[in-house]
């Protein structure tokens, strides 16, 4: 991970009964932001401690792939199903990498 990276944590509680339809969503965000162009990594991970939470970790080689991950049809499509699927808000985290944010520990 270089300090040009941007990194984004987001995390979101599904509403009532919407957990799995939730995950499932979520799924097909991460595994077409695979192939995306600047996608260095996108994990999704569940919070043990809030049932029907789920956690993602994002990193973008740059600001500019973070905006055109944005726009493309599968973030669209998330983006305005959320309202029935997100209890609350979706909380979203952005930073940059420290420059000793590398090696092993780096690419968590």
């Amino acid at each position: 991970m270089n300090t040009e990276h941007k990194v984004v944590v987001a995390i979101a509680t599904s509403r009532e009964g919407q957990a799995h339809a939730l995950a499932s969503r979520l799924e097909e965000v991460a595994t077409a932001s695979w192939g995306e162009d600047g996608v260095v990594s996108y994990a999704v991970h569940t919070l043990p401690d809030t049932p029907g939470s789920f956690m993602m970790v994002e990193v973008y080689s740059s600001e500019q792939a973070f905006q055109d991950h944005l726009s493309t049809e599968h973030v669209v499509a998330l983006i305005a199903d959320l309202p029935t699927l997100v209890e609350g808000d979706l909380l979203v985290y952005q930073g940059a990498p420290e420059h000793y944010s590398s090696g092993l520990k780096g690419l968590l």
